[in-house]
């Protein structure tokens, strides 16, 4: 999708890692992008520039999730990694070029939504890259579902559940699978599961189309952690959680030929 022809009016936002290392930049890209005609304004923008990393952008993303259908992101990266940044923050004058040249390509990357619910009402999360169930104090017994049908009775540390773009974060780490974004599926990997002559998992990371969900039931959720991206909420008697992949996407706006593959090899290779 593009939000306009040009960028002379565009709506913009600069949100950064915050620290000293970044704020020259930041100040620097604040005064470029005013003297191409573009405004700043960090309520309401059409196109959101983060300057950090990967967590970064997560921030960012969460923080206009209630408007995400309205946001287009772009990442400039100040340290080696940055899986959804395009620039690093040497490249100011390529980037405020990319900009006025107007010659890009929009990608939409899926959402991941929870319900945790109990038996009165249900809460509803959603996250770019993953989410996951944790206790690392407790074995957990979590009884796993697909589409309503009982599946297998887990028991460890916990499991988690990530998008295609978030295949390659946490999940790649626990031994997941890499996902192509074009790929309208999610994953469930488990962490620290138990298997032994009573307790028997999988054991292996189980991708999901679309149109399945998963639910997770257990007798008690008490202390147990649910990560969404870079957050965390602490569960209180919850009966259970259902994942699926949103039909809501996040959209980054890519001005340099970097694909899925290209961005998995400098990441990681």
């Amino acid at each position: 999708m593009r939000i306009d022809n040009g960028v002379n009016g565009m709506k913009y936002a600069v949100i950064s890692r915050g620290d000293p290392f970044t704020a020259h930049f930041v100040e620097e890209l604040h005064k470029r992008l005013l003297q191409v005609g573009m405004v700043n304004h960090q309520e309401l923008p059409q196109l959101v520039i983060t300057v950090g990393g990967d967590g970064t952008m997560l921030k960012a993303v969460h923080h206009y999730m209630d408007r995400i259908e309205d946001v287009v992101f772009v990442g400039s990266h100040t340290g080696k990694l940055g899986f959804y940044t395009d620039f690093i923050h040497e490249d100011l004058d390529h980037f405020i070029d990319t900009i006025l040249k107007n010659d890009y390509e929009d990608v939409s990357f899926p959402l991941l939504t929870a319900y945790v619910c109990n038996h009165t009402s249900c809460i509803k999360y959603n996250a770019l890259n993953e989410m996951t169930l944790l206790n690392p104090f407790h074995t957990q017994h979590i009884d796993v579902y697909i589409n309503d049908d009982y599946f297998e009775s887990f028991q460890g540390t916990g499991l988690c559940i990530s998008t295609p773009t978030g295949s390659s974060a946490y999940n790649k780490s626990l031994g997941g699978a890499l996902i192509h974004p074009k790929i309208q599926a999610f994953q469930l990997t488990e962490i620290g599961s138990i298997n032994n002559n009573v307790y028997r998992t999988i054991s292996a990371p189980m991708i999901f189309p679309k149109e399945h969900h998963i639910t997770l039931k257990a007798a008690d959720f008490n202390e147990v952690t649910l990560t969404i991206d870079h957050m965390h909420r602490n569960l209180e008697s919850y009966e259970y959680i259902k994942f699926l992949l949103s039909d809501r996407v996040v959209q980054f706006r890519q001005y340099t030929n970097n694909d899925f593959w290209k961005r998995v090899r400098k990441s990681f290779l």
